[in-house]
């Protein structure tokens, strides 16, 4: 039986360690990148519904001013 030291002298066991190492590095690259985009993402989305929220905001406010005119221009015609 061999023991992990002779193992790690061989250099079939060597280039399969390099291997394992950079397709390590590069997966926890990927995880890190997609913990970063998903933070990204739900303040984006965060965003976009403080956005809405202020749209609609705008919306019912013009929509309120547009009952006030109309009101107005039917007292100005009775008045007149």
């Amino acid at each position: 039986m061999q023991t992990i030291t002779d193992i790690v002298g061989e250099y079939g066991m060597e280039t399969f360690h390099d291997a394992f190492e950079k397709m390590f590095y590069t997966l926890m690259q990927v995880h890190d990148n997609e913990r970063r985009r998903i933070k990204r993402c739900r303040q984006l989305n965060d965003d976009i519904a403080d956005n809405m929220e202020r749209v609609n905001t705008v919306l019912k406010m013009t929509e309120e001013e547009e009952m006030n005119n109309i009101r107005m221009k039917k007292v100005n015609r009775c008045c007149n």
